[in-house]
């Protein structure tokens, strides 16, 4: 695509916001992140493809699979109560998504989502690298839906970032909408988060700043 094309497709506010997010990325002391969070009916996503399946992988189980996600990033995730499901194709790891209840820590910003009673958040996607074009993601979400489903809840909650079109799209395929937009700048360990309570924060002192998705749509 080009430059004209992807700032089209962008908008110019969020394609501002991708320039501003690329030139602080990796840096120490300043960080500049802008979300929609995205919200994922249970009746919009995919059926179950055929010869795939999708199940709960504990800790144990997991460590012995080679997935995006490092030990200690695992860890963490199963320690804050986070759920990993795994997508297999024939027996083999093809995928996982991992989901948590009642309210999600995130890892990128010192914020804490305070989740509705009827949505679990969804994080950490990941495919396995020589089956994105196969019918894994599809698979993955399928299960998604009927773990959801298990649990009385009717959706599936996520942030992502607002330039990320290539997971916007996928998500609106499935009858995804966003239902609100987070911004948060970091200067050094000062953050400042919009919709968020208190909106300025000392990270690593105290608790993550609150949001409070339970009143959104």
């Amino acid at each position: 695509m080009t430059v004209g094309g992807s700032l089209k497709a962008l908008g110019i506010g969020t394609a501002l916001s991708y320039v501003v997010a690329r030139v602080l990325a990796g840096g120490k002391h300043l960080a500049y992140h802008r979300y929609r969070i995205v919200s994922v009916p249970r009746t919009g996503t995919p059926a179950m493809p055929r010869n795939h399946m999708v199940r709960r992988i504990d800790a144990a189980e997991l460590k012995t699979f080679d997935i995006d996600a490092p030990l200690d990033v695992q860890h963490r995730r199963f320690g804050h109560g986070l759920v990993c499901l795994g997508a297999f194709e024939a027996g083999v790891l093809v995928g996982v998504n991992w989901l948590a209840l009642g309210h999600y820590d995130e890892d990128e910003v010192s914020v804490r989502f305070l989740l509705p009673d009827d949505a679990a958040w969804d994080t950490g996607l990941w495919i396995r690298p020589d089956r994105r074009l196969s019918r894994a993601f599809a698979a993955l979400w399928a299960g998604t839906a009927d773990w959801l489903a298990e649990r009385g809840l009717d959706r599936s909650i996520s942030r992502i970032a607002d330039y990320n079109l290539t997971s916007l799209n996928s998500h609106r395929r499935m009858q995804g909408g966003t239902i609100g937009t987070m911004t948060v700048l970091r200067l050094g360990n000062v953050q400042l988060a919009a919709r968020a309570q208190p909106r300025v924060t000392r990270i690593g002192r105290g608790e993550p700043a609150i949001v409070d998705l339970r009143g959104w749509p």
